[in-house]
């Protein structure tokens, strides 16, 4: 038996576990910036005015002149 008022020993630490938790800690950091970029972009489109349902840029289906999907 074992003391019950000493705190148990943490386990030994994993390369493996550690590597792969960096790895995707590093992917849904590039993700966010990326969306965050897109999200930027998209509003300063909006406030200038090129994209919007009253935009003279508009087109049917809220696309405006300046939309690289053509």
């Amino acid at each position: 038996m074992g003391n019950p008022f000493k705190k148990p020993s943490p386990p030994p630490p994993d390369p493996e576990l550690e590597k792969r938790l960096a790895e995707e800690k590093a992917a849904a950091e590039a993700e966010k910036l990326a969306a965050e970029q897109e999200a930027s972009r998209f509003e300063s489109r909006k406030r200038r005015g090129l994209i919007g349902s009253r935009s003279l840029f508009g087109r049917a289906g809220g696309r405006g002149y300046f939309d690289t999907a053509e």
